[in-house]
């Protein structure tokens, strides 16, 4: 994989670009993400694999990322149909 400079990414050296790109991957690796925003090259990813159920948010760097298909528990769910179902349940309506 080919890096962008490290000057260009903020660091002074290119070790230290590295190390902070090595880290992301040891964190994130193996994970799936769904992508909420993009700016400047990066994705804002929300990954709902964590423990304890609850959703977790980072920016991660484009070119450092691998496209996937949607996951079967995000694609199978409309939940906009199931909370028009609740308000119309909660509010009286037919």
């Amino acid at each position: 994989m080919r890096l962008p400079d490290h000057l260009e990414q903020g660091y002074e050296t290119e070790y230290e670009f590295r190390s902070a790109i090595e880290r992301l991957v040891d964190w994130w690796h193996d994970r799936e993400g769904e992508c909420i925003d993009e700016r400047s090259g990066h994705l804002r990813l929300r990954f709902h694999d964590t423990p304890g159920g609850m959703p977790d948010e980072a920016w991660m760097p484009s070119y450092i990322l691998h496209p996937i298909d949607t996951p079967e528990y995000m694609a199978s769910t409309d939940s906009s149909d199931e909370i028009r179902k609740e308000l119309h349940l909660a509010f009286g309506f037919d």
